[in-house]
């Protein structure tokens, strides 16, 4: 493929700053847009631009150096939301969703009803989601991109929105943009996310099951993550919803013996539901207790290769990275 010109939202998580670097080896130009301003001031490149704007407010959109950056993309990626690792405070619950709506919203607007500088439209628009767009509890059923949708719990509330607002009346398939929903799973990295945050008591031999331990984790390690994003954007038969997990979820005590192994420490201690709820609240039933099996169809049968397809190998590159 040819380099392209890209535009992203929110590239300071840990994805981003993963995804960042690897586009920019790949060849393609990019212009960032961050509230904070640009989150890799050591990466110097004449292909990486930021603009300091905030993606959730409309007033942003009417910026003549945002205006431009649109008509000129030929890709769009968002991944603009609030951490989900967080107790879920009022507070909390409605900067999560809006960060996620407004952006999305608000782009989605302007790639489907544009100003008369987007005459020719990108000619993708990947947006993030989550597996939670199949709900918070499916046990014993094995979830593909076909399956039935549920706005289950706030996550799966959270999903819908996301997923809705990157859609408005289907305007954006009308004008011939090519949409992807990312249905992410836990992501694998030791720089950030759930992996991170369980591995002090991991490696201090505090590890174990969470509740019964029977829960599925859907999961994919980082850099898996980020060639399927550049496999989305490349691949012009990829369209809709796809999963972003690897092809084999786990049982959460599973994940925690291959967790314990990974860092050379037994892992033994359970931890009962009643105390992850009590120490986290809604958040961490809706997470560590979830209980979904995601299998990633599309990718699968659309010929995406995992470098880390099985819970051991992409552990133990995790921890290297």
């Amino acid at each position: 493929e040819l380099p392209v010109r890209l535009l992203l939202l929110g590239c300071s998580g840990f994805v981003g700053r993963e995804l960042v670097p690897f586009l920019l080896e790949l060849g393609h130009t990019i212009t960032l847009v961050s509230r904070h301003g640009n989150p890799f001031p050591t990466l110097a490149s004449e292909r990486l631009s930021c603009l300091q704007l905030d993606p959730a407010e409309p007033a942003s959109w009417q910026h003549d150096r945002l205006e431009m950056a649109l008509s000129q993309a030929d890709g769009v990626v968002n991944l603009a939301g609030e951490p989900i690792a967080q107790r879920w405070t009022t507070a909390a619950k409605e900067r999560i969703l809006s960060s996620r709506e407004k952006s999305t919203s608000l782009l989605a607007w302007n790639l489907a009803f544009p100003s008369d500088e987007l005459r020719y439209p990108p000619k993708v628009f990947l947006s993030m989601s989550g597996i939670n767009r199949y709900g918070i509890h499916r046990p014993g059923e094995t979830l593909t991109e076909s399956s039935a949708l549920s706005d289950e719990g706030f996550l799966g509330k959270v999903s819908a929105a996301w997923e809705e607002a990157a859609t408005p009346e289907g305007a954006g398939s009308a004008r011939g943009i090519r949409t992807v929903h990312l249905r992410t799973g836990m992501v694998l990295a030791a720089s950030g996310g759930a992996l991170k945050a369980m591995l002090p008591a991991f490696k201090a031999g505090l590890g174990g099951r969470i509740g019964s331990g029977h829960q599925m984790i859907s999961w994919i390690r980082l850099g898996d993550l980020v060639s399927m994003i550049v496999w989305a954007l490349e691949d012009s038969k990829v369209e809709g919803p796809l999963n972003a997990v690897a092809p084999h979820p786990v049982s959460q005590a599973d994940f925690a013996r291959a967790l314990g192994r990974a860092v050379h420490r037994p892992a033994v201690i359970p931890a009962p539901a009643w105390a992850v709820k009590l120490l986290f609240g809604q958040m961490g039933a809706e997470t560590v207790l979830a209980d979904l099996a995601v299998e990633p169809r599309k990718a699968a049968e659309g010929g995406f290769r995992w470098s880390t397809p099985d819970l051991p190998t992409a552990l133990d590159a995790a921890l290297r990275e």
